[in-house]
């Protein structure tokens, strides 16, 4: 199949798209020049303008080509360009209290701001190309939306303060407005009426572009006739004047900066570099959620990263993607990643052309486009969740939002993913660490025992309580832990319980916190007579609690490799206070099978049929894939059934104890043995081969008939058991 073309119309639309986007962003730049340079460093500015232009140009272009989440704009970060406004303050006023003129001032900060643009792009790169973006996606959608909800207010802000000078407060809204600011900003909102009507009635790409246009055309023809087209009637932005290029390796050579004053601005360059890296992580969620889109933040940070390097050397500052403009770029009919280039390529050319793009637009126009894209992202950061009634997220985003305009993005967006880490502790405790619990009376081990054995587990089973723990186990989940059993103790008449088995197979890890909560439970255990018992811990889980002194001293509490093995060990000593003997030996053998066959005389007619196998230590006594041609009566000892559980290993499913059956499946069922069956030691077995049963059915029809029957009701004592488990785990 061949690739779509890329038609003329579609390259027409990208660069309309990209023009569009670059007037917002270089507004944005301008201002972000005045604040880094004031005051007495005020002949910074144009090169802080240059460079920041410049940066957007060249990192800009390779962001747009490189991106996950195409088209995308790029230019200064609202929060990274705070703090460089910080930085420029530190480093401005050191050297002019050291006696530097103004000039070296303004070259000294520029050097600082190329240093910490060398520092981030080299930190995003590291963390891309060593694929660490998944360690940073812990961005819950709330603080999302409260980001966008503040970059709404930021731009609506923006956009009025660039309209009528005043600040978004009521004390500033409710001072009396000049006839002036009250048209520029009726202007502003008739344009904001007229993007907003297109987005809903008109689906073209081409209508916001041509409306655009339009609205320009018409208003510089207004302003033209009404004699409010120069810079005192104030309907455009001010001229960017002579912009000042500056070269990093020229300005190392003339700057007053030595490698002590470079290592006292390493913390700030720290935190620029720190400040971009939450910025762009939070950025890249903003744009998924607004475009329902997955990107992929290794590839964004390796972007970032080889931006900023590259424009570092030429003397850009570090840029980054913006939301705002990223979103107008689709907005205004941009269709590729070229509109992404388009963009950063206007930027590039004012900047070394000195050409005056924003002064050509009226203010209102600007105004309202503003207007549209703080509209634009405060409906989609909060409608989402008010349209789900999902109240707490909306109180959240609304929060964050609020923290962000009070006190910036990088506090706002770090104080939601603190809240949200608190919101998932005190979530993830209320669900609590314990998946199941079930009694020794529902869940058994895989140890077949005899029929007195069996029927007294069943009777007093309860007494045996498994927990399947999974999860982290910290201070919140841990003490739900701790307070879950206790309660189920108690809730039970006193010395009910003897035994509690941890099942720790599914616990990821845990903190030195839990080790005080499951201290409390050994305590309360053993203060009732209960065994507490740990079962398929992991490495690092085991080493946490032997540090803790679980396994060693009085109180010690015995460590299985898994579940089976630990609830045998329960049963075992359940049995054992009961006086009911787990070896029963030999002699009990003609007793236990006159019981299963109902008569003396029947069980020792059996027995001409029955062939004895006395084995002296442990051997296997048939494999997996044999023919099944005998049923084997255990007489004493126990045996081990294991099936393949990769190369070279096995895993045992099921120990056979002496007084039962085994091997009654495949023989009745004419199949191959599914399992390796062994002794663990000496053992006695009394073999019904196929011969001899055949023999019987002949010789002794009601012989063979009643242990038929005898087999029956093992098979389906087991097979209510079973039913029985299925039925536990599935709730």
């Amino acid at each position: 199949m061949n690739p779509p073309r890329y038609r003329p119309l579609d390259l027409a639309k990208d660069t309309v798209a990209g023009g569009v986007a670059s007037i917002a962003l270089i507004a944005n730049i301008v201002s972000f020049g005045a604040l880094m340079f004031p005051g007495d460093l005020a002949s910074g500015a144009p090169v802080a303008i240059w460079a920041m232009l410049i940066g957007s140009c060249i990192g800009g272009v390779w962001i747009a080509l490189a991106t996950s989440l195409p088209p995308l704009s790029t230019g200064i970060d609202s929060p990274t360009g705070a703090v460089l406004v910080l930085l420029s303050a530190a480093a401005g006023s050191g050297v002019l209290a050291a006696g530097g003129s103004a000039q070296s001032a303004v070259q000294t900060v520029m050097l600082v701001f190329c240093a910490a643009t060398v520092l981030s792009g080299a930190l995003l790169y590291g963390l891309g190309a060593a694929r660490l973006g998944s360690v940073f996606r812990f961005v819950p959608y709330f603080v999302v939306g409260g980001f966008l909800a503040a970059t709404g207010w930021f731009l609506v802000a923006g956009g009025l303060r660039m309209t009528t000078g005043r600040s978004l407060t009521l004390a500033s809204l409710a001072a009396p407005w000049s006839t002036g600011e009250t048209v520029k900003l009726f202007s502003a909102v008739a344009v904001l009426a007229v993007l907003l009507s297109l987005r809903h009635w008109v689906k073209s790409a081409l209508a916001m572009p041509v409306a655009l246009v339009s609205m320009w055309a018409a208003g510089a023809l207004v302003l033209q006739a009404q004699g409010l087209a120069g810079a005192e009637g104030g309907w455009y932005l001010p001229s960017l004047g002579t912009l000042s290029a500056w070269s990093p390796f020229e300005a190392a050579r003339q700057s007053p900066l030595t490698g002590s004053m470079a290592l006292r601005f390493i913390p700030e360059m720290l935190a620029v570099t720190v400040v971009a890296l939450v910025s762009l992580v939070t950025k890249v969620a903003s744009v998924e959620v607004a475009r329902q889109a997955a990107g992929d933040l290794d590839r964004e940070f390796r972007a970032h990263g080889v931006a900023s390097l590259i424009a570092a050397p030429f003397g850009g500052i570090a840029s980054s993607l913006q939301i705002g403009s990223s979103r107008l770029l689709e907005q205004a009919g941009g269709v590729s990643r070229f509109s992404g280039v388009a963009c950063s390529l206007v930027m590039g050319a004012v900047g070394l052309a000195s050409f005056d793009l924003p002064g050509m637009i009226p203010i209102p126009l600007i105004a309202g486009l503003i207007f549209y894209l703080g509209w634009t992202f405060g409906i989609d950061a909060l409608a989402k969740p008010f349209a789900q009634r999902a109240w707490l997220d909306l109180l959240l985003a609304v929060a964050i939002m609020a923290v962000c305009v009070r006190y910036g993005y990088v506090v706002g967006v770090l104080g939601g993913i603190v809240g949200a880490c608190l919101l998932f502790a005190v979530s993830y405790a209320r669900i609590g660490a314990v998946r199941r619990h079930l009694t020794r009376a529902q869940f058994a081990s895989y140890v077949n025992r005899s029929t007195p054995a069996l029927d007294h587990l069943a009777q007093r089973g309860d007494a045996i309580h498994l927990y399947w723990l999974a999860g982290y186990l910290f201070f919140g989940s841990s003490e739900a832990v701790f307070e879950r059993v206790r309660r189920d103790i108690e809730a039970l008449p006193p010395g009910r319980v003897t035994d509690v088995v941890l099942d720790c197979g599914m616990v990821s890890g845990a903190d030195s916190s839990a080790t005080i909560s499951l201290t409390k439970l050994r305590n309360f255990c053993g203060q009732r007579g209960i065994a507490l018992a740990y079962c398929a811990l992991s490495p690092d889980l085991h080493r946490v609690l032997q540090r803790a002194g679980f396994f060693a001293g009085k109180a010690a509490s015995p460590v299985f490799a898994d579940r089976n093995l630990a609830l045998a060990w329960s049963e075992n000593r359940l049995l054992a206070q009961a006086g009911i003997d787990t070896d029963v030996g030999l002699a009990g053998f003609p007793a236990w099978l006159q019981q299963q066959l109902g008569s003396p005389a029947l069980a020792t007619d059996l027995m001409a049929y029955l062939e004895r196998q006395d084995f002296a230590d442990a051997q296997v006594l048939y494999r997996e894939g044999e023919p099944a041609d005998n049923v084997d009566l255990v007489a004493s000892g126990s045996l081990a059934v294991d099936i393949p559980a990769g190369p070279g290993q096995t895993l045992r499913v099921r120990t056979v104890m002496a007084h039962t059956v085994i091997g009654e499946m495949g023989f009745f069922r004419r199949a191959a043995r599914s399992a390796t069956v062994s002794s663990d030691g000496p053992a006695t077995l009394y073999t019904l081969s196929r011969a001899s049963f055949d023999r019987m059915r002949r010789e002794r029809p009601d012989l063979a008939i009643d242990f038929h029957d005898f087999i029956l009701r093992v098979m389906a004592d087991r097979v209510t058991f079973s039913d029985r488990m299925a039925v536990a785990l599935s709730h």
